[in-house]
């Protein structure tokens, strides 16, 4: 009896110290770098934000007043220079960094509008990946969009409100995983 009891007792600790372990290496973002990264112009304010305390202790304002997707666990807040983003997906290819693996990406614009309005979407594949595909609008100051890289889809979003937004040069942005709560 003790020895099943004493056995009973060490495989629960060995349980403890393997979820420990694993939930550690999810929570930690290695040296910081960031699920992904569009093209030149993405600009890391926070990597691996779980929390608004996180955004408050990297100096963002008001941070509870930011539109955090609920699906979001674990999540960069990026800025973007729109403008040198633009012209690198007219060039027709767009530099992505995953993790910190790099892809190339071909992208092409669609064309289902008839007014220039200064918002472009643009559709493509991740070279050399079959299972990839690159949905992006941008703006003069936003980007949308959605980045999928096998089974997993990497979503941008603007975070800020509608106001807030506008009185920026370089709104917040949010790049998070589809795995939600994991490490990316």
């Amino acid at each position: 009896m003790r020895r099943s009891l004493i056995g009973g007792a060490a495989l629960l600790v060995c349980v403890f110290v393997a979820a420990a372990v694993v939930l550690g290496a999810g929570a930690q973002n290695p040296a910081g770098v960031p699920v992904l990264a569009v093209g030149d112009s993405t600009h890391v304010i926070v990597a691996g934000a779980t929390s608004v305390s996180d955004l408050a202790a990297a100096g963002i304002p008001a941070p509870d007043e930011l539109k955090i997707p609920k699906g979001a666990g674990r999540y960069d807040i990026v800025t973007f220079n729109h403008a040198a983003l633009s012209r690198e997906m007219e060039g027709g290819t767009l530099l992505l960094r995953v993790r910190g693996t790099e892809y190339l990406a071909e992208v092409h614009r669609m064309n289902f509008e008839q007014i220039d309005d200064d918002i472009d979407s643009y559709e493509g594949r991740i070279v050399g990946v079959g299972e990839s595909d690159v949905l992006l609008t941008t703006s003069e100051n936003g980007l949308i969009g959605s980045v999928t890289l096998g089974r997993e889809t990497f979503r941008i979003e603007g975070v800020e409100p509608r106001a807030r937004a506008e009185r920026s040069a370089s709104p917040l942005h949010i790049i998070y995983s589809s795995r939600g709560a994991g490490w990316f």
